[in-house]
């Protein structure tokens, strides 16, 4: 389905895994991006507000998405010559019922998970994992524009169904991605995590999910 809504308090934190850990998990057809024998993960968590089918405009709805969103080499699947895909490997909300309907309709992996929040300080935790982060925003973070580069210029998703590949692109008219930063990271989702650098987003910003369409 297409979907509009708005996203509110965009938070992007960015780590990388060793490729092997992840390589099980991801489609055959689809290439990882790789930087040095390593993958690099975009975790988005972002509260989703005022979500609508198009075909179904009064069905509205809203929840916290948290998802561990895996970068590809796309360069072969899009005519931009830089990679701009994702991959979702998993992804959570506190909302049973809208994760089974979700997974109908849907890639993202949704599954159930406690999310709590202490200013700054965010928790997500799903039986004996977790995944932890705190930042700090008037603090003056590392910048590092080869990271920025990669993460702003993502704009669709990638599946894949029996021997095909589907892509979703994501329409939006800004995104103001900026660096903050993140003073604690830690995770036991993937046993190689390393940080990389983490951003946000002030704005709201308005956008489209589309719906996929077959490469």
């Amino acid at each position: 389905m297409k979907f509009k809504g708005e996203l509110h308090e965009v938070k992007l934190i960015n780590f990388s895994v060793d490729i092997n850990e992840v390589l099980p998990f991801v489609p055959k057809s689809l290439k990882v991006l790789e930087d040095k024998g390593r993958a690099i993960i975009s975790m988005v968590d972002v509260q989703l507000k005022k979500m609508k089918p198009t075909a179904f405009p009064f069905m509205k709805f809203g929840y916290r998405h948290v998802a561990f969103r895996l970068l590809l080499n796309d360069e072969g699947l899009n005519d931009h010559g830089k990679p701009k895909g994702i991959y979702f490997l998993k992804s959570f909300s506190n909302r049973p019922v809208l994760n089974f309907f979700g997974n109908l309709i849907s890639k993202y992996n949704l599954t159930n998970a406690k999310v709590e929040e202490y200013f700054d300080a965010v928790s997500l935790k799903q039986n004996e994992n977790y995944v932890d982060y705190a930042l700090d925003p008037y603090a003056s973070p590392e910048e590092d524009d080869e990271l920025y580069q990669k993460i702003h210029r993502i704009d669709r998703a990638y599946a894949t169904e029996q021997n095909d590949i589907f892509v979703t692109r994501i329409a939006r008219k800004h995104w103001p991605i900026e660096p903050v930063k993140c003073y604690h990271f830690a995770t036991n989702f993937f046993k190689t995590a390393k940080f990389l650098g983490a951003f946000r987003v002030k704005d709201v910003i308005n956008y489209t999910w589309n719906n996929p369409s077959k490469i």
